[in-house]
């Protein structure tokens, strides 16, 4: 069994895509005072105006992503699970370069907000795939 998904391109541009869309949302807060300025929530969230927003788009992204992506594959389910974990790990990897290394920000993992959104990207095309 290949640990890699049947379109391993695409999977790396999808991740990619909805790494650019929550960093760009990132910026446009970060912009904008009053949605910056809004108290973090304890453990849960540095950013609540960044968080929410993503934790509703990157669903809707995510199964219509994931439908695209599964369509062509006679093995839905685990071709579900392997694309969400290279969107994970392709996140990850995204993430750590960018508030690790060039923002130098040594919080980043420790909010539930951002394992929500992993896990959200690995349930939702497992579950898509499921159900196709």
């Amino acid at each position: 069994m290949s640990y890699m998904p049947y379109r391993f391109r695409t999977a790396f541009w999808y991740a990619v895509l909805l790494w650019v869309i929550g960093m760009g949302w990132g910026i446009i807060v970060f912009g904008v005072s009053t949605l910056k300025d809004i108290s973090s929530v304890r453990y849960i969230s540095k950013y609540p105006a960044i968080s929410i927003v993503l934790l509703i788009i990157y669903p809707i992204l995510l199964f219509s992503l994931s439908k695209t992506y599964l369509e062509l594959t006679d093995r839905k389910e685990i071709e579900g699970l392997k694309f969400g974990l290279w969107l994970v790990l392709i996140t990850i990897v995204l993430d750590f370069l960018v508030y690790f290394i060039l923002l130098e920000s040594d919080d980043y993992f420790n909010y539930l907000s951002i394992w929500i959104a992993y896990t959200l990207f690995i349930a939702i095309p497992w579950l898509i795939g499921k159900r196709l």
